[in-house]
């Protein structure tokens, strides 16, 4: 299977990600408001008989011992309307708690002014005191509750529905804001130890990562980058020594000096960013030498040139305006490719062609036999099939979202083509805003 069909669509990943978090913030809503406006307006349609009298359309906290029916509460549109504006803004509660805190505390007392309230009518206030609480607005949870308790058990006496206040309503109003206030607290405890373990395994991770970081560095330098040395060495003594020896063989020796310095170059930035990850040596070290990117495809084929490989390169567009894991992924490409025909077919004439444009970069390496060659047929073996050259080159082009073919031509070469998207800042959230 092609390992491209492995790699997730990160515009997709990040939609399905907003849309979780949508339906998290909006579809929690919908019992609420089904509690809020279907629970109230049914609750004001029944009559009921309390245990003494009360004013016609008291609510069940008003009642008291004089006798008399509760009659059912005729919601006009200004009580609906209210009751529904509660519930409308809650969706946005994560990005304006105190906003929605406030606006549901007055249309829930603006309810309780409009008509005599039953039900469950502080059904969006306590989802919104409870999303305040847990986002640290406390002493603004406990400024709405104490005008809550005030307002609301004394809403039917002071307009003259009811002409007596049963205690039970105001120790009923303290006992919902208790219960919320409580379920929140409780609520955010287990939210922070959540987080906090969340916090631990992280730091567990990013310390086993920074040990196998420094487990590869050292490997590296003590296999490596010694045997890169001693090559280094060796060419530069044999040049030194070997005045006499013809001139093909200095320049291939000069070669492999100055080709093992460069390795030696860019092994030892890899060993230095592995070793500064974690803070366990000098970052600033690592950056002495930058990272190689498509500013320097020029020097490598320069180099293929001096190898002998008839190598001709067209950039279009500034090298300059990529950066980052593309730049740098482009680049190892383009060496991978051009290393494969220094190997596999130094007869052949090789055309490195980079195509830079304002959201891709395009990368094409061909080569292409200078005269027809029967050893050069073109190849029916599967592609992928041996080496690793392919699809660490595929891996690089999947690591930015972006696409890699390749594959033989029909007059007996090989072609690699890639498109890499430029890649900028990740996207940003809107609701985190």
């Amino acid at each position: 299977m092609d390992s491209s069909a492995l790699v997730t669509d990160p515009v997709a990943a990040v939609d399905r990600w907003r849309g979780r978090r949508r339906f998290a913030r909006v579809g929690r809503v919908l019992p609420v408001a089904f509690l809020q406006i279907v629970g109230t307006v049914v609750a004001s349609r029944f009559a009921t008989v309390p245990v003494g009298t009360g004013a016609v359309g008291a609510p069940p906290w008003a009642r008291h011992a004089f006798g008399g029916a509760v009659e059912p509460v005729l919601l006009g549109p200004l009580a609906i309307a209210l009751l529904v504006a509660g519930v409308v803004v809650l969706p946005w509660r994560w990005r304006w708690p105190r906003s929605v805190l406030v606006v549901t505390l007055a249309t829930t007392i603006g309810y309780a002014l409009v008509v005599s309230p039953r039900g469950p009518f502080v059904a969006a206030l306590t989802m919104a005191m409870a999303n305040a609480w847990l986002r640290g607005h406390r002493g603004w949870v406990a400024g709405a509750a104490g005008l809550a308790v005030v307002v609301l058990p004394t809403a039917d006496v002071e307009l003259g529905r009811s002409s007596v206040l049963d205690l039970s309503a105001g120790l009923l109003c303290i006992a919902w804001v208790t219960v919320t206030i409580a379920v929140s607290e409780l609520a955010w405890v287990r939210l922070e130890r959540v987080a906090e373990r969340r916090r631990q395994r992280a730091e567990a991770d990013r310390r086993r990562a920074a040990d196998e970081r420094v487990r590869i560095a050292r490997e590296l330098h003590d296999s490596v980058a010694h045997s890169m040395s001693l090559i280094n060495l060796q060419a530069g003594v044999a040049l030194h020594l070997g005045g006499d020896l013809p001139d093909q063989t200095r320049d291939s020796l000069a070669n492999i000096r100055d080709s093992s310095r460069e390795a030696l170059v860019e092994l030892r930035t890899i060993l230095g960013v592995l070793r500064s990850v974690d803070g366990t040596a000098d970052g600033a070290g690592a950056e002495r030498t930058p990272t190689a990117g498509l500013d320097r495809v020029a020097d490598l084929v320069a180099r293929a040139r001096a190898a002998g490989v008839d190598v001709r390169l067209a950039i279009d567009g500034d090298p300059a305006t990529v950066h980052g894991v593309t730049d740098r992924n482009a680049f190892r490409i383009v060496q991978e490719s051009v290393t494969n025909v220094m190997k596999h077919a130094p007869g052949h004439r090789a055309t490195v062609t980079v195509s830079i444009g304002p959201d891709v970069v395009d990368l094409q390496v061909e080569d292409h036999p200078v005269q027809s060659d029967p050893t050069h047929a073109p190849s029916t073996e599967p592609l992928g099939s041996t080496g690793n050259g392919i699809i660490g080159m595929r891996e690089r082009a999947n690591a930015v979202d972006g696409t890699l073919t390749a594959g033989p031509t029909t007059d007996g070469g090989w072609r690699v083509a890639a498109r890499l998207p430029l890649l900028g800042t990740e996207p940003e959230d809107p609701d985190d805003r």
